[in-house]
């Protein structure tokens, strides 16, 4: 290998900088002069691509026969409405993952519109609809766990019937009662 290949190489290897190393530079710094340059010629061969890549299309249809011209303009609309089909659901579960932990504010949920979130192409607009959401609920607290322990409910000091011996001591109107509070549940095969 000659000295020139190994300045070479060694020049064009890059070094990715170490984020405790890297610092602000200012902006008549070479460097900074530079990489400005390079995201306009980048800007510039992005715009120049996207239509150099318009006109190769375009072209290309023009040489397509009348049937071929139909077949494709027929997958690219059957594309296009399953994409519009299919973004209404997505909006949905948009909607349900933003509204995690939240109430959405009296009637608001009757304004959601989903065809607002989505775009001709049938894409889902998700910055909208987390914006809907911030605008139209607020946080709620999360629900303490049931951990099954201790007493529950208005009845709950009332222990549960578990034995026929326990009704033949009991009058028509507490059996009721009692049923009603669910303390017959256990006896009658509910629980």
């Amino acid at each position: 290998m000659s000295q020139d290949e190994t300045t070479t190489t060694e020049e064009t290897e890059a070094v990715e900088p170490d984020e405790s190393t890297t610092e602000e530079l200012p902006n008549d710094h070479p460097l900074v002069k530079t990489l400005a340059k390079q995201r306009a010629e980048m800007k510039e061969l992005k715009k120049h691509y996207s239509q150099a890549s318009k006109e190769l299309d375009e072209y290309r249809q023009s040489q397509l026969t009348e049937q071929e011209r139909l077949v494709s303009q027929a997958e690219e609309t059957t594309r296009k409405e399953v994409r519009v089909e299919f973004a209404g659901k997505l909006v949905e579960a948009e909607l349900k993952s933003a509204l995690k932990n939240r109430n959405v504010a009296g009637d608001a949920i009757l304004s959601f519109n989903k065809e607002s979130f989505i775009d001709v192409d049938g894409d889902v607009d998700s910055e909208a609809i987390a914006a809907w959401v911030e605008a139209h609920s607020t946080h709620t607290e999360a629900p303490k766990p049931d951990l099954g322990q201790g007493a529950r409910g208005v009845t709950s000091s009332q222990a549960s019937i578990r034995t026929r011996d326990e009704l033949t001591k009991m009058n028509p109107e507490e059996i009721l009662k009692a049923r009603t509070d669910g303390r017959l549940d256990g006896l009658m095969g509910k629980i």
